[in-house]
């Protein structure tokens, strides 16, 4: 069969544990208007009475956070993600129904041994029973007809199994790819937040 790259690695995720998937985007933080001469910010679930003078540059590095954007990027990698589940559960059920088929054929092989062997020792004896011999005869015709049958099934199945790799690798490259350009993406987002954040521990008092 061939060997796919991406699935060596999907194989590797499988049997070593996958890597924990990157969270949601932490929601944009929230500013709220009083009287006086300060105003709420709302971050990490708690809230800050922040000065006045710090609102147009906290609401400009909000901007900068690019919420939207990454909200995508977090549903398209959300996606792809189901997308992989179902590409690697059909590779897995493939790979099931050959080793079944694999399984019979190595069964078939054992019984077609056991009984050539039966009829090599009846053959050997001094008085050999006819109707015995002619009943491992046709045993062994009828498990050798079912062998062939098996192994023409064994090689559908990994036929089957090579063409469910083949296009389910570009579903885990793309699933890769997504995973990626949201970690990029929330990397980026979590920079003027951990700003913000910073801004109102150092000038904010907390309610």
């Amino acid at each position: 069969m061939k060997a796919f790259p991406a699935l060596l690695a999907l194989l590797t995720v499988l049997t070593a544990g996958a890597a924990p998937a990157p969270e949601a985007p932490q929601s944009l933080p929230i500013l709220y208007d009083q009287p006086g001469d300060r105003y709420i910010l709302r971050i990490d679930n708690r809230r800050y009475q922040m000065p006045y003078p710090t609102k147009e540059g906290v609401a400009r590095l909000m901007s900068a956070a690019n919420y939207p954007r990454t909200k995508l990027l977090y549903d398209e990698y959300k996606r792809a993600l189901e997308d992989r589940a179902k590409a690697e559960s059909t590779i897995r059920s493939s790979q099931s129904n050959l080793a079944r088929e694999t399984e019979r054929v190595a069964r078939l092989n054992r019984s077609l041994d056991s009984l050539r062997q039966q009829l090599a020792l009846l053959r050997g004896l001094p008085n050999v029973d006819l109707n015995e011999l002619l009943f491992l005869q046709n045993q062994i015709r009828a498990t050798a007809a079912s062998l062939a049958s098996a192994e023409a099934q064994e090689a559908k199945a990994a036929a089957a199994l090579d063409r469910t790799q083949g296009a389910a690798e570009a579903t885990l490259v793309r699933a890769d790819k997504a995973r990626d350009a949201y970690v990029a993406a929330l990397t980026e987002y979590e920079k003027p937040l951990a700003e913000i954040r910073a801004l109102a521990l150092s000038v904010g008092s907390a309610l």
